[in-house]
């Protein structure tokens, strides 16, 4: 409210849907900052997460939202030289 503050029941649901969230920005900030000292990163979806958390020993409620593959590219790339689309050609300014 405007005056006075407007108390809502907050639900798990939404709890787990802010973490996610707060997750994901904490991940991509991590991204950036492993880019800057020269690492390369792949965020994953799609894992296999009851592997992961066995591996980590974390306990089954335990929630992953992402995996994230970090290392140094090879200029050669795995099957031929890698090929990345110039940026004017992607991005586009509106003002």
């Amino acid at each position: 409210g405007i005056f006075r503050p407007i108390f809502r029941e907050v639900r798990l649901s939404d709890i787990r849907i802010v973490s996610h969230k707060s997750t994901a920005l904490a991940a991509q900030n991590f991204m950036l900052s492993m880019n800057e000292i020269g690492y390369d990163t792949c965020p994953m979806e799609g894992s296999d997460t009851s592997r992961i958390k066995k591996i980590l020993n974390l306990p089954s409620s335990a929630e992953i939202n992402m995996v994230i593959g970090c290392g140094i590219r090879d200029e050669k790339g795995i099957y031929s030289e890698r090929y990345r689309i110039p940026f004017k050609e992607v991005y586009k300014e509106i003002k």
